[in-house]
């Protein structure tokens, strides 16, 4: 998928989407669970007694 295609998918701007794809850069969980939603994704958090 093309970054224009996820960020049409998530009314996200081009920018914000390179951001969110930057590794370097902390993006917040809620963009990121927006950005794997729209690609018909999610991610499972778990908290475990260590």
């Amino acid at each position: 998928m093309r970054k224009a295609d996820l960020a049409r998918l998530t009314g996200a701007k081009p920018m914000q989407v390179d951001r969110l794809l930057d590794l370097s850069h902390a993006s917040r969980l809620a963009q990121i669970e927006a950005a794997l939603r729209a690609l018909g994704k999610e991610i499972p958090i778990e908290v475990r007694d260590a």
